[in-house]
């Protein structure tokens, strides 16, 4: 009997110390939910069959959608800046491996969505990506 309660207190004692890893949302970005689903032999997305290319899809999201294409895979991230709230001036413009927002000059990496130069704390926000043939589906 002695064992056994040994045995709980250290079991107790264990999970007690573990740390529980936090979650930090972004407090500038708000959680929108959509689904999408682009066509890449549109003309307006066919660039991105080709490795190193990206596309900012208007109308989703908070400013906007920036998918990229990996060469591997495709990514899709916010176009807002996530370190100030939107703004005018604050949807990024992608430029190759990289996309700027022009409010602050804040720039981040499209393979991975964080800051690369300029101030902030927050990477970029990610939206999932599925890939069926030739269709695309980006959805939160």
């Amino acid at each position: 009997m002695k064992s056994y309660a040994l045995f709980l207190v250290v079991f107790f004692l264990m999970f007690a110390s573990c740390k529980k890893n936090k979650t930090y949302n972004n407090p500038y970005l708000e959680d929108v939910s959509f689904s999408i689903s682009i066509n890449l032999d549109l003309p307006e997305y066919s660039s991105l069959q080709f490795a190193n290319n990206s596309v900012l899809v208007h109308n989703i999201g908070i400013k906007g959608v920036i998918v990229f294409n990996t060469g591997n895979s495709f990514t899709a991230f916010e176009a807002s800046d996530p370190n100030h709230y939107p703004s005018a001036c604050s949807t990024m413009q992608p430029n190759q491996f990289t996309c700027r927002c022009d409010c602050e000059d804040n720039t981040y990496s499209l393979y991975t969505g964080q800051l690369t130069s300029g101030d902030g704390e927050y990477p970029m926000k990610p939206y999932h990506v599925t890939q069926n043939g030739n269709t695309l589906r980006i959805y939160n």
